[in-house]
C-alpha cells in the first residue's frame, strides 16, 4: 500500500522561513484560500495579498508558481495592483512603495530582449513576445518618476512614459535581457527593468495570481 505524505496548510511567514533555510518544499493549490488571501481587481484577476517563493530566482519562481497553477504578475497587472490598493488598502499600498526598512522586492512578470527588428517584452513565463511600446521611457531616472504619474498614464504594457511627471521613484529602463521587479527600503523605492533574472535574496519575493 502506498502511503501519501499529508498535506498541511502554513502561514505564508513559514513559507518565507522554509526559504530563508533552504528546506525545499513543493506548494500545491488550496481549494480553501480565503479572502484575505487573494484580492480581487477591477479586471477579475485574482493576486495575492502576500510575497512568496523567496532565494529563489525568476526562472524557478516561474516554475514553482506553475506547479500550483498559478502565475507572476506582469506590470499592467502590478500596476492595477496599486492603484487598487492606493484607494482601497493603504495597509498593503504603503507595504509594497513606502521608503522604509526592511527592503521589500518583488519580481514582475516581464522579460526584455534586444533582437535585430527592436527591443521586445516577453510575458507569461517568455511565452508571449511583443516590440516594446515605442512610448516607454528609455533612459534611468535617478532621482526618480512620479509613482502617481505612472500609475495614472502607463503604456499599454504597463511601463512607464517618455513623458512621465519628475518624482522620488527611481527608475532604470529595460536593458537586453533582463527582467521587471518593484522594490522600496529605508532609502528609495525602485521600478528596476534592469534585474538579472539569476538575482535571489531572502527579501525578493514574488506575488501570485491566480489563473
Amino acid at each position: 500500500m502506498k502511503i501519501m505524505a499529508p498535506i498541511i496548510e502554513v502561514s505564508n511567514d513559514i513559507i518565507k522561513g522554509l526559504d530563508q533555510l533552504k528546506i525545499p518544499y513543493k506548494l500545491r493549490k488550496s481549494e480553501r484560500a480565503t479572502q484575505d488571501e487573494y484580492i480581487k481587481l477591477p479586471s477579475g484577476i485574482y493576486t495575492a495579498r502576500e510575497r512568496t517563493i523567496f532565494n529563489k530566482n525568476w526562472f524557478d519562481q516561474h516554475k514553482i508558481l506553475k506547479e500550483s497553477v498559478l502565475r507572476m504578475q506582469i506590470p499592467l497587472e502590478f500596476v492595477e495592483l496599486l492603484k487598487y490598493a492606493k484607494e482601497n488598502d493603504e495597509e498593503l499600498y504603503d507595504e509594497i512603495t513606502k521608503v522604509r526598512s526592511p527592503w521589500r522586492a518583488e519580481n514582475l512578470d516581464a522579460y526584455f530582449e534586444k533582437r535585430e527588428d527592436g527591443r521586445y517584452i516577453l510575458t507569461h513565463n517568455k511565452t508571449k513576445a511583443e516590440k516594446l511600446d515605442p512610448e516607454t521611457l528609455m533612459e534611468d531616472r535617478t532621482p526618480g518618476i512620479s509613482i502617481e504619474s505612472w500609475l495614472k498614464n502607463p503604456t499599454k504594457q504597463g511601463l512607464p512614459r517618455k513623458d512621465v511627471e519628475a518624482g522620488d521613484l527611481f527608475y532604470l529602463y529595460p536593458r537586453n535581457v533582463t527582467v521587471a521587479r518593484f522594490s522600496a527600503n529605508g532609502g528609495r523605492a525602485y521600478l528596476d527593468c534592469g534585474g538579472d533574472p539569476s538575482d535571489k535574496s531572502g527579501d525578493l519575493g514574488v506575488r501570485a495570481v491566480k489563473r
